[in-house]
């Protein structure tokens, strides 16, 4: 087919719009961006990279296929997501890539991200070498540099990710330099002095949208195209009226206040030797609860304290709790801390074989940190040598 002059120069321009159209249009689009892969440990999903520290584990790709660290929150977009954890050793996990076009050196963009965290995920510490529930929450650190894993600068962080549930989270990038690499890095929330084991889970990253730099992220954008409100005006709202008392009717009395209702108390419930309020942060001790001394092994004795904790977590279905060991504050810390965390895992699995969900529960060693008593009788030993149950989180 053989173009017209004027046609041949209609199609180069409509040509030439389209290119410079997709020239202006500079969002930066990121390779799997929603972490789609084969759920799997200790492996960064397809098109990123694990930037973590050497001898340390690569992030998850999640929901955790063998339930080894518990973390069975659906995904937000796709099938999976990512898990990124901070330990308590300094060391903290991360994954990069190689964008698709560079940022622009002063300009900034818009990270619009989904980030939750998880109520348990479970690992072993790397400071004290015991299970530990990785939960305390963290930030979302952005870096761009020139290439993989490098941390040229960091150009972004997001606000603390306190939320169990899946959240939008927008965070402003401030390049100075024109990065070809991006990396995320999950690291400990600001003013911390102590390094800890927490985590976030990220999903269904948007393409980076340049954005003016005063612009505040946390205001919501205004919808597109949105029309003015109209508000509507009776015209008879201005006109007074004078209201007719009839005279054989007794004057109107003033309405009697009533009092605003009582807020509800919060449930109380009964376990072990501990009535307490059903809420988060409740500790109830069980101190009928025994084992084989030198031992993990539980006694017979313990079955009715046992059974007690079973009705419990069957009547109240939402709680999710924290088995806690204790151990005789007479032995030397090391020992306490292994046998107490041993004996915390012995109450899980006989709750686990009574059919209690292994979700809804994970076990912490305190050693002998935490005496009830400190004199040198027998009675006072067994009783420091207790477990207790901690209510973690009421789900809804």
């Amino acid at each position: 087919m053989h173009l017209t002059l004027p046609r041949y120069f209609t199609a180069l321009l409509l040509l030439v719009c389209s290119l410079v159209q997709a020239q202006d249009s500079s969002e930066i689009l990121l390779r799997n961006p929603s972490f789609e892969d084969m759920p799997r440990n200790s492996a960064a999903p397809r098109g990123w990279t694990d930037c973590g520290f050497p001898g340390e584990s690569a992030p998850d790709v999640h929901p955790d296929p063998r339930f080894e660290f518990r973390v069975a929150k659906q995904a937000q977009h796709g099938l999976t997501y990512l898990g990124m954890v901070t330990r308590d050793n300094e060391t903290y996990e991360s994954v990069g890539q190689q964008l698709s076009s560079p940022v622009v050196a002063g300009q900034c963009y818009e990270l619009n991200i989904q980030m939750a965290r998880s109520e348990i995920y479970l690992s072993r510490s790397q400071r004290t070498k015991l299970q530990s529930n990785y939960v305390t929450p963290a930030v979302l650190r952005v870096y761009g540099g020139y290439s993989v894993c490098q941390r040229g600068e960091k150009i972004g962080q997001s606000d603390i990710v306190e939320n169990y549930d899946w959240r939008e989270f927008r965070v402003k990038l401030s390049p100075t330099e024109a990065y070809t690499y991006i990396t995320f890095e999950v690291y400990y929330k600001p003013q911390t002095m102590l390094p800890y084991n927490g985590n976030i889970l990220l999903d269904n990253t948007q393409a980076l949208k340049p954005i003016d730099c005063d612009k505040d992220l946390s205001v919501p954008d205004a919808p597109i195209d949105a029309e003015p409100a109209i508000t509507l005006v009776d015209p008879d709202e201005d006109i007074m009226t004078q209201p007719i008392v009839r005279r054989d009717l007794p004057s109107p009395r003033k309405p009697v206040s009533t009092p605003p209702a009582a807020e509800p108390e919060e449930p109380q419930v009964k376990l072990g030797t501990t009535t307490a309020s059903l809420k988060e942060g409740a500790i109830f001790r069980i101190e009928n609860i025994t084992f084989k001394a030198n031992s993990a092994e539980i006694e017979s004795e313990s079955e009715e304290a046992l059974e007690e904790i079973i009705g419990f977590l069957r009547d109240n279905d939402n709680v999710i709790i924290e088995v806690g060991g204790h151990a005789s504050y007479k032995a030397s810390s090391g020992y306490a801390n292994t046998l107490s965390g041993q004996r915390a895992r012995s109450v899980i699995e006989y709750l686990q074989e009574h059919r209690i969900p292994v979700n809804r529960m994970f076990p912490r060693g305190y050693g002998n940190t935490r005496p009830v008593c400190r004199s040198e009788d027998a009675e006072c030993n067994a009783r420091n040598q207790r477990v207790e149950v901690k209510i973690l989180k009421l789900s809804r």
